[in-house]
């Protein structure tokens, strides 16, 4: 009994040991292939229904697809969906030459149209229908033939001839139309494979079907030959009358997959979507390619839909969700490896099948050629545990370092280094001798070459550090940058194990104290700090700038890792993108850019690596997968397929209802002008070119508001606010990362002044404007001349005013001169005047004396001479000359006196004018006698005459009187 259950034990045991080896044997030989990248899109990017059951792409590049709630369209930025009149499925989608796109639902049926908005207006066939009603009609496929369009359920088949649409309902059920050499092909579920006559709408079968399942698709890859592509008996090739088996054993997995739908891709893969089991791309020898399905990065199983855009990329359109496969891409990944081996750090190929793999859980190494993209029978090395950091090919002798020695495990298996951590290897010539330098978590490790063999020398003394990156330039120099911080120079002396000399760069740009790393570029020592290149100056002994380097690197100058691909290829790796580069003449030309956004965010983060396995393939490392890149892939240019920008959308905004209104997307060939209400202006931008969706910047400027390029960004939308009226050119274009311009577009548009400031107001107030400048110029004028003539009579008056000064100045000048001649006349009359009485009184007293004389002497004085003298006396004493001479000068000086005096006083005689004279000279008495020859006593009443005649008042004196008068 007890032995009995011990079997039984052993027995159930054993069982489970058998289960496990054979699951772990499954496990190694599974195979790890390479497939294309895929772009996923879920319903809540596209905002639509799960379900998307067709794929087509108009001449301008925009990818429509049949979604569960109507039409969705893509044009690389955003989806845009347009619903059927009562938000039906839309089933099948067919764009034909014109870009009209035809639609087929249940029980409707049309196509879609562009207006000059932009948007997408729907017109419907399947209400011109006559003689026709639509029960269960459903239309899965679209198909043109003979310059008409055909309609097709699996019960009716409706033809549009471009005017007319009319149907007919047939006893079969078939399948999808299919077109080859100039006929048309249906499998029917009555008669299998036969040929459709759309002229008199009859079915032909094929005889001689070497196959019974249903025919899924019939795709012509040749001038004469077709892929028939049944659901479960294989693939065939068809040239019109015989049947021959396309494929091996190898793709007996699709039997059971569900065959839905099929395509051929530009380079002439034969793709099959199926319904259970994802995509699988076959080439021309029937050989499986690659697949996808949900174990690697395709969402769903279930394809319903798939064709192939211009650039080669194939849609699918799936049970749920789109994805775009990126055929044309150089890069092929594994997402997720099985078993799974954790986060690659590096990885080493030996030729012809022997890989590699370095990682956190330990080494791996399984079977990879670059012909096969696959790798399989993936193992973990027993004797290698713990993370490994490194591995090394130095002259076909493969180094790994990991957490506790470094190995050599190629060609054989040996422990070289008990240092822990074995991070990098650097190589170069120290003392003249061939040297390797390993950095570890302290140590650094010194190898040597022995009979071609690399064996460990020596740890170098003094020297305790964790090294992330090591070079040794040509001098010799050990240059170690610091896991954390800084850089080492070190110097050794010819024992190759004694430091001579050490000095440490916390920084490279004397600042702040900064992670650093060291690679050799072109021969030549570099560092990088993820801000520029630095190179070390033997002249002035000093790390500088690599300004030549930086220059012609542009934003790839702040890599913080180069990974040499080729003689003057390098890769330049930054946080979330690498770029491939090959220089010559010292100048940097861009090949390539790889998104890490790409990899699903399965990079290992601060430990990003690029490896070369040949010049033409590179190893990107992941969290358990891998990225192969293929030079020989790359497209001849960055992109190869540059689009039109395409204006999506136009609207504007009115800024006090928020009311929008669309503007047509072109302004080629209209003028484009809006009211100034509605001064807010949103454009939306589309540019179909899907090949470097992650790589695609835009750039906006509005020539009238800003002349400037704005800075690039992703957003497919711009908006304006605020815009004053006048005219506007709106220029968009896309860039990639690195600056190169693919394409641009202007729109040309006018905001519309207000209606108070139209052109025919703006004429009016012209006119308004001119008249009241005439106004305010003749207002101005007068005011002008008024004020002119103000100050010109101000000047006239202070001109008048100095002229009557400077005359009254001169007169007074004059008035002071004559007065000063008048004075000196005066004193000269009144000189001549007492000369003349002097000269009188002198004669007088000689008359006097005479006459004594004549009186003592008597007959002694002859009366004869007597006489003589006495009358000579006389006519001296009263001599009319001496009184014209007085009067001139008496009248000079007093101002016509003796003509002013006989005019107001006509009675007086000269005799009394002679003495109005004296009179006024205010002689005395006594002179006025000698002057007139009388005595004083003639004198006074002469005086009395005067007053009587003239009238002078008694209490008046006469001479007063006459010296007033004028």
């Amino acid at each position: 009994m007890i032995n009995s259950y011990f079997k039984i034990g052993f027995m159930k045991l054993l069982k489970v040991r058998i289960i496990f080896f054979f699951l772990y044997s499954s496990f190694l030989l599974a195979a790890n292939d390479f497939t294309p990248i895929v772009t996923q899109y879920n319903k809540k990017d596209y905002n639509a229904g799960n379900q998307n059951w067709s794929v087509a792409q108009d001449s301008q590049g925009l990818i429509y697809f049949g979604n569960n709630v109507g039409l969705l369209r893509f044009d690389g930025s955003g989806f845009t969906l347009f619903k059927l009149p009562n938000n039906q499925v839309v089933r099948s989608v067919y764009i034909d030459k014109s870009d009209r796109i035809y639609v087929g639902s249940f029980r409707e049926f049309g196509y879609f149209e562009k207006d000059k908005f932009g948007e997408l207006v729907y017109s419907s066939l399947s209400n011109d229908l006559k003689n026709y009603k639509l029960e269960n009609d459903e239309i899965w496929k679209i198909i043109e033939f003979d310059g008409k369009i055909l309609f097709q359920s699996f019960k009716s088949i409706f033809i549009y001839d471009g005017k007319n649409v009319e149907g007919k309902s047939y006893d079969e059920t078939f399948l999808y139309l299919q077109r080859f050499r100039n006929k048309l092909y249906v499998h029917t579920l009555q008669n299998g494979l036969s040929s459709f006559d759309p002229k008199n709408k009859k079915f032909t079968k094929i005889e001689n079907t070497p196959f019974s399942s249903a025919v899924i698709s019939i795709i012509q890859f040749n001038k004469n030959e077709a892929y028939v592509i049944t659901l479960s008996d294989g693939i065939y090739i068809f040239d019109g009358q015989d049947f021959r088996k396309f494929s091996d054993g190898s793709l007996d997995y699709l039997r059971n997959a569900e065959i839905n739908k099929a395509t051929l891709t530009r380079d002439s893969l034969l793709v099959i979507g199926t319904i259970l089991d994802g995509v699988s791309a076959i080439d021309k020898n029937g050989k499986k390619v690659w697949k996808l399905n949900t174990s690697n990065n395709l969402q769903n199983n279930t394809v319903l839909g798939m064709s192939t855009d211009s650039e080669n990329n194939l849609w699918l359109a799936l049970d749920k969700g789109i994805a775009m496969v990126r055929i044309n891409s150089p890069v092929q990944f594994v997402q997720s490896f099985t078993p799974s081996i954790g986060s690659i750090y590096s990885l080493s190929y030996l030729p012809p099948d022997k890989l590699y793999l370095a990682t956190n859980q330990g080494l791996y190494s399984g079977r990879f050629s670059p012909d096969s993209k696959s790798l399989t029978n993936i193992q973990l090395d027993s004797q290698i545990k713990g993370q490994v950091w490194s591995l090394t090919n130095v002259d076909n002798q493969l180094f790994c370092g990991n957490n506790e020695e470094t190995y050599r495990i190629y060609p054989d298996r040996k422990m070289l280094s008990t240092s822990k951590g074995g991070m990098c290897i650097g190589r170069g010539i120290i003392h003249g001798r061939e040297v390797l330098v390993e950095g570890t978590y302290s140590d650094l490790c010194v190898y040597l070459k022995e009979n071609n063999e690399w064996k460990f020398h020596s740890v170098i003394q003094g020297f305790l550090n964790p090294v992330k990156s090591i070079t040794i330039d040509y001098q010799g120099r050990i240059w170690a940058s610091h896991m954390h911080e800084g850089l080492y120079m070190i110097m050794l002396k010819s024992d190759l194990k004694t430091i001579d000399k050490i000095q440490k760069f916390t920084s490279l740009d004397n600042k702040k104290s900064s992670l650093i790393y060291t690679y050799m570029f072109q021969n030549r020592v570099v560092f990088t700090d993820n801000t520029r290149f630095y190179v070390f100056d033997d002249i002035k002994n000093k790390i500088l700038p690599f300004d030549e380097l930086n220059t012609t690197l542009g934003k790839y100058a702040r890599a913080y890792k180069i990974c040499i691909q080729k003689p003057s290829t390098y890769w330049f790796i930054l946080e979330k993108e690498a770029a491939l580069i090959q220089f010559i003449d010292n100048r940097a030309q861009i090949l390539d850019i790889v998104q890490y956004s790409l990899f699903m965010n399965q990079t290992v983060d601060n430990f990003q690596n690029i490896i070369p396995l040949t010049e033409d393939i590179a190893m990107f490392t992941l969290e358990n997968g891998m990225a192969m890149y293929n030079l020989k892939l790359r497209k001849q240019s960055l992109y190869h397929s540059k689009k039109e920008i395409l204006l999506m959308q136009v609207q504007v905004v009115d800024k006090n209802s928020e009311e929008m209104m669309l503007l047509p997307v072109s302004s080629a060939n209209e003028k484009i002008s809006f009211p100034y209400t509605k001064n807010r202006i949103r454009f939306t931008i589309g540019y179909p070119q899907y090949s470097n969706l992650n790589d695609l910047l835009f750039s906006y400027k509005l020539t009238g508001l800003n002349n400037n390029w704005s800075e690039s960004t992703t957003s497919n939308m711009k908006e304006y606010s605020y815009l004053r009226p006048g005219k506007y050119t709106f220029s968009v274009r896309v860039v990639s990362n690195n600056g190169d311009v693919f394409a641009t577009r202007d729109y040309l548009f006018r905001v519309r002044s207000p209606f108070y400031w139209n052109t025919f107001s703006k004429i009016i107030y012209v006119l308004l404007l001119i008249l009241t400048g005439f106004i305010i110029y003749n207002l101005l004028k007068r005011n002008f001349e008024q004020k002119k003539q103000r100050i010109q009579q101000e000047q006239e008056n202070i001109r008048k005013k100095e002229i009557e000064k400077r005359e009254m100045q001169i007169v007074a000048l004059k008035a002071e001169k004559l007065e000063s001649d008048l004075t000196l006349k005066s004193k000269e009359l009144a000189m001549s005047t007492i000369t003349v009485i002097r000269k009188n009184e002198v004669l007088i007293n000689i008359k006097d004396e005479l006459i004594e004389l004549k009186k003592h002497l008597g007959t002694q004085f002859p009366n004869k001479y007597y006489e003589r003298i006495i009358k000579l006396m006389d006519q001296s004493i009263s001599s009319d000359d001496d009184w014209k001479i007085f009067q001139t000068n008496f009248d000079r000086i007093h101002e016509n006196f003796f003509r002013n005096l006989r005019t107001k006083y006509p009675e007086l005689t000269p005799n009394d004018l002679r003495f109005c004279a004296y009179f006024r000279l205010n002689l005395s008495t006594k002179d006025v006698a000698h002057l007139m020859n009388i005595s004083a006593k003639g004198v006074e009443v002469a005086r009395y005459r005067i007053r009587k005649k003239i009238n002078i008042p008694s209490e008046k004196n006469i001479s007063e009187f006459l010296i007033e008068f004028r």
